[in-house]
């Protein structure tokens, strides 16, 4: 269950919530924005995101001066439970200040915070957060991009996480990033990430995907996002060291891994 109307352009999970076409890539759908998402990322006019009421079972895990954006709920360790990922966001007053050169448009660079939670018979246990993994909607060395958390989602134990990047200014290439998390060990586990970019004026697109249980990640070019006739897909896979796992801990603001 996700209380936040976002979705991601994936349909292709398999029963272990990693499983593959190609051996081990998940294939991504062509994104089409429509014109009034692209307008209010170029205004860079993000609407604030309403407040979310978490079970009251797990609202301790809410401070005081905090605010739930969106959480999400699926079963994530096999026992039938309904547990909860959420994102929670600082209510700090001072650290939302206004556009230079936007009337009108705030800055907020309030922290937020994804926490995952096991629901057990006595409540709800947290096995992961990050501080820093979601970032707050405006970043100063960012100011050209609007706000890049696209979202949450829970499929088959696999917690997808999503963000858009899109900047007003500075580039015409726009990326949509995926990653994709399980319950490992007792520990969130970054299992996969989908890149998808394209240039908004040619129309030249690629992706990206990386499997991080298997050390293998593809490369498709050749695409083009504005007419799939005129794409030549090409593939190329390359191996990578995988053995140490990476966790929701141990990934820096956005996930950007290399």
């Amino acid at each position: 269950m996700v209380f936040r109307n976002l979705r991601t352009p994936w349909d292709n999970l398999g029963d272990n919530g990693a499983a593959l076409l190609d051996g081990d890539h998940i294939m991504m759908k062509p994104w089409r924005p429509c014109l009034a998402s692209l307008l209010l990322s170029l205004a860079g006019l993000p609407a604030a995101p309403d407040a979310v009421e978490l079970p009251v079972a797990a609202r301790s895990h809410v401070p005081a001066g905090w605010k739930v954006i969106e959480q999400v709920t699926g079963d994530l360790n096999g026992d039938g439970l309904p547990d909860l990922v959420f994102v929670r966001e600082e209510q700090d007053l001072k650290k939302i200040t206004k556009h230079p050169g936007i009337e009108g448009y705030n800055l907020n660079t309030n922290t937020r915070v994804m926490v995952v939670l096991l629901a057990d018979k006595a409540g709800y246990r947290k096995v992961g957060e990050s501080a820093k993994f979601v970032m707050p909607a405006h970043v100063d060395e960012l100011e050209k991009f609007g706000d890049c958390y696209g979202g949450l989602t829970i499929a088959k134990g696999v917690v997808e996480v999503r963000f858009d990047w899109f900047a007003s200014a500075g580039t015409w290439w726009q990326t949509i990033d995926i990653f994709k998390f399980r319950m490992e060990g007792g520990r969130f586990r970054l299992i996969g990430n989908e890149r998808d970019s394209w240039h908004r004026s040619s129309g030249e697109r690629f992706i990206e995907s990386t499997n991080y249980l298997t050390g293998r990640r593809k490369h498709t070019t050749g695409l083009n996002q504005f007419d799939e006739k005129q794409s030549r897909a090409k593939d190329e896979w390359e191996r990578f060291d995988a053995k140490k796992p990476l966790y929701l801990e141990d990934l820096p603001a956005g996930g950007q891994t290399r």
